[in-house]
């Protein structure tokens, strides 16, 4: 009976694996790349001595991950679902970690459970098809905190071990994963019981975090403690809890709004108070081990939960740095209460585990409806179409396709279905701001071409006036488009660099606009500058 019983967790715990890979590789190029991920692009290609020296740069995030995807990049190449595909791999290890923290944690069901909810998450599988070191982080995290209750159930020396290395990683993967070691100290506290009979082995792994940590240490304690302006946006902590929720509950697109936040955080409320769900520990493991007090349990998840965002807000009080991607790798503890939620209805002897299947009904059906929406609208900024626009408006006027002037952009337009062949391309380029040339290069077939950056113009002076006046700005783009005959402006988050338009309002004002085209986050217009 206990065979069968573990042949059909691993039979459920399989299919959640393929679903959870199908679900992320199916829609994993569907968004263009953004500038973040280009620069992991930038930074895993760098010269071997940067990137040793990022190790120790003050304020230098995710080394660790850049030397790993330097390693994938080499045989898998470059391409968006090459680079995409290893961060597809955490993401769909997050599934069986998760339902082994569960399992262990709790019981088989609840991992089950907390499993399916991580797999079909929109926003765990977001950042799945992201070229960035979150799902990195989660499957870390997960596999230290999975490590830390094994090592302190007395399973052996090894789990130290595996713990110790698992939060190393992490530590180097991503700045913030710093809080992992006070959240396990916390957890090791609320598991009490047991972990004082393994004081010895907790404090040799605490004393092992410390070591490789400390040439972080050295420049991001001054960092934490000084107050600066970050480009963050100051949130309160309840803004950032909604965020939070918001996020976990429909990922990325939000369909659901509110009602769907509001019945996944009811459920996760709900969940620490759940008493039907919790039980013995798995009976699988080695060796009977006691049965911890039902407020532990919850008490652990809570810490795991709230410590890091609490940490999070005391830095932000000086410094705003608080991002929600940022703590992804709590989020397990969001899901296992909620999955705690749900099996305590499924287990109740009363009418409330009729409402078992309904839930869980609507959850996938807000988290397949947000998963489609983010795979087949464009949400991040669209630098693909946009390159794909501009290299094929080259075409037609080089070759002897439709006029120049009846190029029309095109929403289906892929710079993949451009010609990579070099081509004549002698307009100028203007980058306005001028860090989106590494997202339109990724996609540009053209290597070499005149190029410019856009004008910085928002600096401004101690009484509030801005230090770039019109008519400087006039001078300098004159001497900017100077032996030009033509010129692109590809316009991306130009609020940033330029929030009054100077740029565009002077090729507006000074030169003729002969085409544009209208991109998710990216804007293109082509000037004659003929009529300067």
């Amino acid at each position: 009976m206990m065979q069968r019983s573990r042949t059909r967790y691993l039979v459920v715990i399989g299919l959640v694996v393929l679903v959870g890979f199908f679900i992320r590789a199916a829609s994993l190029d569907a968004q263009s790349l953004w500038r973040d991920e280009v620069d992991a692009l930038r930074f895993s290609t760098a010269p071997w001595s940067e990137m040793v020296a990022n190790f120790t740069r003050p304020g230098w995030n995710g080394p660790l991950y850049y030397l790993l995807l330097r390693g994938w990049i080499a045989p898998t190449g470059t391409s968006e679902y090459a680079l995409r595909f290893f961060s597809l791999l955490f993401g769909v290890l997050c599934g069986p970690l998760m339902y082994v923290v569960g399992r262990r944690l709790l019981r088989p069901s609840v991992g089950i459970i907390s499993a399916l909810l991580v797999t079909t998450s929109p926003y765990l599988v977001w950042y799945s098809q992201e070229v960035k070191m979150y799902t990195l982080v989660l499957a870390l995290a997960l596999l230290a905190v999975y490590s830390l209750r094994r090592a302190i159930e007395g399973d052996g020396w090894w789990w130290w071990a595996t713990q110790i290395a698992a939060t190393s990683l992490a530590l180097y993967s991503h700045i913030l994963a710093a809080l992992l070691v006070p959240v396990q100290v916390l957890l090791a506290v609320a598991w009490w019981p047991q972990a004082r009979e393994r004081w010895r082995g907790g404090l040799i792994s605490l004393a092992c975090l410390t070591l490789p940590y400390l040439p972080l240490a050295v420049w991001q304690a001054p960092l934490a403690l000084q107050a600066r302006d970050t480009g963050f946006h100051p949130y309160s902590l309840q803004q950032m809890i909604v965020i939070l929720l918001n996020g976990w509950s429909t990922g990325i697109e939000g369909w659901g709004g509110s009602w769907a936040a509001a019945l996944t955080g009811l459920l996760a409320a709900s969940g620490l108070f759940a008493s039907g769900a919790l039980s013995t520990p798995s009976s699988d493991s080695k060796r009977q081990v006691e049965r911890l007090p039902q407020l532990r349990h919850r008490m652990a998840l809570f810490i795991w939960l709230t410590i890091p965002l609490f940490g999070i807000w005391l830095i932000s009080l000086r410094q705003p740095l608080f991002t929600d991607r940022y703590l992804i790798w709590t989020s397990p503890a969001f899901y296992l209460l909620v999955a705690l939620a749900l099996t305590s209805f499924a287990t109740a002897e009363h009418w409330s585990r009729w409402i078992f299947v309904p839930l869980v009904g609507i959850i996938l059906v807000v988290n397949g409806t947000n998963l489609w929406r983010q795979g087949t609208i464009a949400i991040k900024s669209d630098f693909r179409s946009a390159a794909a626009y501009v290299a094929g408006y080259q075409q037609a006027t080089t070759s002897k396709g439709p006029p120049a002037d009846e190029v029309e952009p095109n929403e289906n337009l892929d710079s993949r279905t451009v010609a990579s062949a070099p081509f004549p391309f002698d307009d100028l380029i203007i980058f306005q701001i001028p860090y989106g040339r590494y997202t339109f290069d990724y996609y540009f077939p053209i290597e070499m071409y005149p190029h410019a950056e856009g004008l910085y113009t928002n600096h401004q002076g101690p009484d509030g006036e801005y230090r770039m006046s019109e008519e400087l700005a006039a001078r300098q783009m004159m001497a900017v488009t100077d032996e030009h005959d033509t010129a692109w402006l590809v316009a991306t988050e130009v609020p940033m660099w330029d929030e009054r338009g100077l740029v565009k309002q002077w090729l507006d004002n000074h030169a003729g606009r002969v085409a544009e085209a209208h991109f998710k986050r990216v804007d293109v217009y082509r000037y004659d500058l003929d009529d300067r």
